[in-house]
């Protein structure tokens, strides 16, 4: 995984310097869940970190692909009342691979979704006893459906709250039981992230010149 991952850096940084390519950085907060826990709520708090590069398709629309690296998981939340003393953490560190589709409503405002390829770089799973051995094992790959609303406060730097749900399950029920479509646990995750694109010196200079 580290040559891949080696690999799409390199291309990354290829395209970057590319005329009709435009890198970007991007980092934020998230909270997520695991569907099949038995716990509710967007509890455990994580980050989210990465870089990529974007490109026009003509009119109001432009592709990205980022690489992400994304801590994911669920947590129970202690209650102030005491009267639950259980505890239970669930931490999952994802290197994610979106590829995503972006409309511009307008000037400021634009909305984008697509697939994201997730591999799991490390699993924990605690108790208020301890580390949680013997457990269900979670699968390698994670393919999800992600999408976000975005703000554009500068013309280098937008706002993002962000939406990811996994296609796929993360890994089996407990019970190795399935029905239909509920396979196994599912995560689902929301987030709010800024996103700085760098724009070509040329593109820059231009936008400078109109603004005047």
């Amino acid at each position: 995984m580290k040559q891949i991952i080696c690999i799409l850096l390199l291309l990354l940084s290829y395209f970057a310097k590319a005329q009709n390519f435009r890198a970007e950085i991007t980092a934020g907060i998230a909270g997520s869940q695991v569907s099949g826990d038995q716990l509710g709520g967007f509890n455990k708090a994580g980050i989210l970190a990465g870089a990529g590069i974007r490109t026009g398709l003509g009119g109001d629309f432009d592709l990205g692909f980022r690489i992400q690296y994304f801590q994911k998981g669920s947590r129970k939340p202690v209650k102030a009342e005491n009267l639950d003393s259980g505890f239970y953490l669930l931490r999952l560190n994802y290197m994610e691979l979106p590829l995503t589709l972006r409309y511009h409503f307008s000037k400021n405002f634009y909305m984008e979704a697509g697939p994201s390829l997730g591999y799991l770089l490390k699993s924990t799973e605690e108790d208020e006893n301890g580390i949680m051995n013997f457990r269900q094992t979670f699968y390698r790959f994670d393919l999800s459906l992600c999408g976000a609303f975005g703000y554009a406060l500068t013309k280098e730097l937008d706002f993002q709250f962000g939406a990811w749900q996994s296609l796929l399950p993360i890994r089996e029920h407990g019970s190795g039981q399935v029905y239909r479509l509920n396979r196994g646990q599912y995560s689902s995750v929301v987030s709010f992230s800024l996103l700085y694109t760098f724009r070509p010196k040329k593109e820059s200079e231009e936008n400078k010149q109109a603004s005047r």
